[in-house]
């Protein structure tokens, strides 16, 4: 996001009170959008804001922190925070996204809000497997302010607190859309997921993966109260 006009003259606090804003949520949920949205409140108050990219997340723009339907914000790239500290520096508000990749994240956002800047992070709290995401979580008890945001399940339409992934790779850092991840409720995580999952259309995800009734008694004297294939639970991890 493009460098805003300071606060002026006596009207900036000499003395701001640094903070950190942690926004969590599975994948789809609405983590970026936040994000752009508590930054902007800010830059129309005159704050100098500043947004911090993952340089690997190329997703939908080099340039730019962008939302799953194409909201941007112009942001700075970098691997490590630390490498945007000069920057960071003559800012008042710094809107990290992504923040679980990056390595220095609890150091960096500590710092910086002990400094007065206001902090908003953006990250997965939990990853495919539903295990802590690298050092993100422990920035909680050193946050004033937590939200996490739900998506709604893929599947079955209720609040999703998790991101399932459905391709074979195993990495815990693997940056991808809707191509490998969705968003499922608690039951659906449990839900073995066919392989083409990210080929199908939404009718043909519930078809597969929704319960179904017995086929009821054939005319003919078929089979009665045969149950159709249905998914099996995931194993636990």
């Amino acid at each position: 996001m493009e460098d805003t006009p300071s606060r002026t003259g006596d009207v900036r606090r000499v003395h701001s009170k640094g903070q950190i804003q942690l926004i969590f949520g599975p994948m789809f949920s609405g983590k970026t959008t936040e994000l752009l949205r508590r930054v902007n409140r800010y830059r129309i108050a005159k704050y100098k804001t500043l947004l911090i990219k993952f340089a690997k997340d190329v997703r939908y723009d080099e340039e730019c922190v962008s939302t799953h339907d194409r909201h941007t914000g112009t942001a700075r790239k970098a691997l490590c925070l630390k490498e945007c500290l000069a920057e960071c520096e003559v800012h008042d508000v710094i809107g990290i996204d992504e923040g679980q990749f990056f390595p220095d994240i609890l150091e960096v956002a500590e710092a910086l809000a002990n400094k007065g800047k206001t902090v908003i992070v953006a990250a997965l709290d939990g990853t495919y497997q539903r295990e802590g995401f690298g050092d993100i979580i422990k920035l909680v008890p050193k946050a004033e302010k937590i939200d996490k945001l739900s998506a709604v399940c893929i599947i079955c339409n209720e609040d999703a607190a998790y991101t399932r992934r459905f391709t074979a790779e195993t990495a815990v850092e693997l940056i991808g859309g809707a191509d490998k991840y969705m968003a499922v409720c608690r039951e659906c995580f449990q839900r073995e997921i066919p392989a083409e999952f990210g080929h199908m259309t939404k009718s043909q995800v519930k078809e597969v993966c929704s319960p179904r009734k017995p086929v009821p008694e054939q005319e003919n004297g078929g089979e009665t109260g045969r149950e159709p294939p249905f998914v099996k639970p995931m194993k636990a991890f």
